[in-house]
């Protein structure tokens, strides 16, 4: 068989056909690739806001606790702003609520669990304080002072040792704050290529 000029012309223009062709599917899923890529680092890194805006928003929940605690404890008194059923155990108000639904849907467990455990403790300390309040205006007869007085101490050692362990479970929580923020950033870089 012999090669003729028309014949090699047409290989020619088949072999750059095809290599167009293979050039062009190439750039194609390059593109689709970088694009898929992209994407993902974008929908990572919202993720990661919301995780750090649940975990900053528990942060500053659990210090403004731990702001109304210390601040009714040197007083003496629940703050006037506490309805009844605050001190209700099974009560959940709403932005308890909220901040829940974040570090469930954006954290892990532990976090979650110390998150509960840390307004749990909370209201344990303002029950604590409002029992020693009222014990400290109970007023009666001077023959009863030293029954007031049994009621007083045995308020105040109950009112401490809720105290104690409210900041206990915040140091608890802020310990899992900075663990579930430093997880996140870890997972986050060793996914990121070094440049």
């Amino acid at each position: 068989m012999t090669i003729t000029p028309v014949t090699l012309a047409l290989i020619g223009t088949g072999a750059g056909l095809l290599g167009a062709v293979i050039g062009a599917l190439a750039t194609l899923a390059s593109a689709s690739l970088t694009q898929r890529a992209t994407r993902d680092r974008e929908t990572e890194f919202k993720i990661w806001e919301r995780r750090a805006d649940a975990i900053e928003e528990a942060h500053r929940k659990m210090l403004a606790h731990g702001n109304t605690r210390d601040t009714a404890w040197s007083r003496r008194q629940v703050p006037s702003g506490f309805s009844p059923e605050a001190f209700d155990p099974g009560h959940q108000d709403e932005q308890y609520r909220l901040v829940v639904t974040k570090l469930m849907l954006y954290t892990t467990p532990e976090l979650v669990q110390a998150y509960s455990e840390s307004n749990e403790a909370f209201l344990g300390s303002l029950r604590g304080i409002l029992r020693m309040q009222t014990a400290l205006a109970d007023t009666g007869p001077e023959s009863d002072r030293p029954r007031r007085q049994r009621n007083i101490n045995t308020a105040v050692e109950v009112a401490t040792q809720a105290i104690e362990e409210s900041k206990a479970a915040d140091e608890r929580l802020a310990a899992a704050l900075r663990e579930a923020a430093t997880l996140a950033a870890t997972r986050r870089r060793r996914r990121e290529p070094a440049r």
